[in-house]
């Protein structure tokens, strides 16, 4: 049996995603799409062929038909949604950042594992298979000890309003940033001893360019590069004491990867994506058919979290993402300063 999506929002992501689960057909079935506008719910369901339009959220998380909720909102609404849904027993994969701030992560988490459903916050890249063959050879030994993660992630998109409003969580660090950081917890599989930012905020209070120093035990750590301001290379390097790799742009999404010793590529990898006929919004968007398919295989597993993208591992970035932005001085309405800035 198919697993049944409902789709939380109607946004550009909802739909690219919807794309891929539609080029998956024998496992996944969209069977309802919810928006806060009744007609963008209509035209979403008209286009991607979905029997069921609702105004209002609540209607996917009271729909019995309904397996898994996938939400695309705006990243101010994620915390809210992922706890309607999951308080009616739905599966529930939701956009990255998983929420705000760490306090909100924890509780939508720890409502997850009462419900006992599967949860996971979608970060796409590390399912991508560029992703997983990074994992092998770092365990392979081959690059001798990672010393350090070098990443960027910077495009320019300030005229975009959600993106400069501190109200929808906007800037860099929540926005691009997280891209970076899930890259080098990845890499580092632990806790960071110290998390460093310098930048700026713009006037509206979120960071227009961020530059995250995260130290690691063993004398290493990542250099974590973000912006809204700029494009930037939108490439990575995971740097060992023998070999290199180059996660080439972009990095969120890599369809190549390039392993380097003595300045010499000695190893080039590549990974077509999945031949989806559709009309992206975003880059490389295809890819999320390699999510699609892992959720589908946990559920039917009876998993209720990733262990490639588990439940501490999304608190660990948020708890980064909250020191990150803390340094700089972007805070929430809800959220104390520290009495040192």
């Amino acid at each position: 049996m198919a697993l049944r999506w409902g789709f939380v929002c109607a946004s550009k992501i909802c739909s690219d995603f919807a794309a891929c689960l539609r080029s998956l057909p024998e496992a996944h079935e969209i069977v309802a799409v919810a928006a806060r506008d009744i007609d963008r719910a209509k035209a979403f369901a008209d286009v991607h062929g979905i029997p069921q339009a609702y105004q209002g959220y609540e209607r996917i998380a009271e729909d019995p038909y309904v397996d898994i909720a996938y939400i695309g909102s705006l990243h101010n609404y994620h915390y809210e949604l992922a706890l309607l849904m999951l308080q009616h027993g739905k599966h529930v994969l939701c956009e990255k950042p998983l929420c705000l701030t760490e306090t909100q992560a924890k509780h939508v988490i720890a409502e997850a594992r009462k419900k006992n459903v599967f949860f996971m916050e979608a970060v796409w890249s590390r399912f991508f298979p560029a992703y997983q063959k990074i994992r092998e050879i770092i365990a392979s030994g081959q690059l001798g000890q990672v010393k350090l993660v070098l990443a960027s992630f910077g495009d320019y998109n300030i005229d975009v309003e959600r993106v400069r409003t501190k109200a929808t969580g906007g800037g860099a660090i929540l926005d691009v940033g997280i891209y970076n950081i899930q890259l080098a917890s990845m890499v580092y599989g632990q806790q960071p001893t110290s998390v460093s930012a310098n930048g700026y905020l713009l006037d509206t209070g979120v960071d227009g360019i961020s530059s995250i120093v995260l130290k690691y035990p063993n004398n290493t750590m990542a250099v974590l590069n973000s912006s809204i301001m700029c494009d930037f290379p939108n490439e990575a390097y995971i740097m060992g004491e023998r070999k290199k790799i180059k996660i080439c742009c972009p990095l969120w999404s890599p369809t190549r990867i390039e392993i380097s010793e003595a300045e010499k590529i000695v190893e080039v990898h590549e990974f077509p994506l999945p031949d989806i006929k559709w009309d992206f919004n975003f880059r490389n968007q295809s890819g999320m058919q390699y999510m699609a398919t892992a959720v589908g295989k946990y559920i039917k597993e009876g998993a209720k979290e990733s262990p490639i993208m588990s439940h501490d591992e999304s608190i660990l970035l948020a708890g980064i993402m909250d020191k990150a932005r803390h340094g700089l001085g972007y805070y929430f309405d809800d959220e104390t300063p520290s009495p040192s800035l």
